[in-house]
């Protein structure tokens, strides 16, 4: 099979670096980009064939987030890394309510971007660090033996288990409930569910409490 990545920002320089940066992985045959959110649109309606896709949130023909809504709703298969400009800790962690793998800022050094890219391929979910202390979770935090007692309380039913390995996935809520043959309704239940168990309020905040309770690795 044909490793494709698909970039979508509107600066060349940018767009040159980031095929630079991806090019120097050695897993891509292909790198494709394009500059709005109309090319990608009608790239999409002609192929969805991409193991993964780099998104600027900040497009001239498209606002805010918009952009990633729209691809997380209809070719949600596709793993997305946003790499944005906004890193505001409220922008991040809606970016992972819709499922995405990863963000990395743009202010960040070329070598973050790298390694939050062998993460996603790896199957991982990359969340900044910066953004994970300003949501109250950090490297401080791992082995707290306050934790503990939240850890021994944390039994999944069999259904929520399954939707919890899909959220650790990256997977929005269609896909999780297409996957497992549920009602999307039903999903966010459990994931309702998933949340007071981990005593979170959000997916981001989810993945950084798994983590932290070593329920994933």
């Amino acid at each position: 099979m044909v490793a494709r990545a698909l970039i979508v920002d509107d600066h060349p320089i940018i767009r040159g670096a980031l095929v630079a940066a991806l090019v120097s992985l050695g897993v891509f045959d292909q790198v494709e980009t394009v500059e709005c959110f109309r090319e990608l649109r009608e790239k999409l309606e002609r192929d969805t064939d991409y193991q993964l896709m780099i998104l600027d949130l900040s497009l001239t023909d498209i606002s805010g987030p918009d952009g990633m809504i729209y691809i997380r709703e209809h070719y949600a298969d596709i793993p997305i890394l946003v790499f944005s400009s906004n890193d505001s800790t409220d922008v991040i962690a809606q970016c992972f309510e819709y499922g995405v793998h990863g963000f990395v800022s743009k202010n960040s050094p070329m070598q973050i971007f790298v390694n939050a890219i062998r993460i996603v391929l790896a199957g991982g979910i990359y969340i900044p660090p910066e953004a994970a202390s300003l949501m109250g979770f950090g490297p401080r935090d791992i082995g707290n033996s306050a934790l503990e007692p939240i850890a021994a309380q944390i039994h999944f039913s069999p259904q929520q288990r399954k939707v919890f390995e899909q959220l650790m996935l990256g997977a929005p809520n269609k896909v999780i409930a297409r996957r497992l043959d549920l009602a999307e309704g039903t999903v966010k239940a459990h994931l309702h569910g998933i949340y007071q168990l981990l005593r979170v309020n959000s997916r981001a905040t989810a993945i950084l409490r798994a983590r932290q309770l070593q329920i994933v690795k």
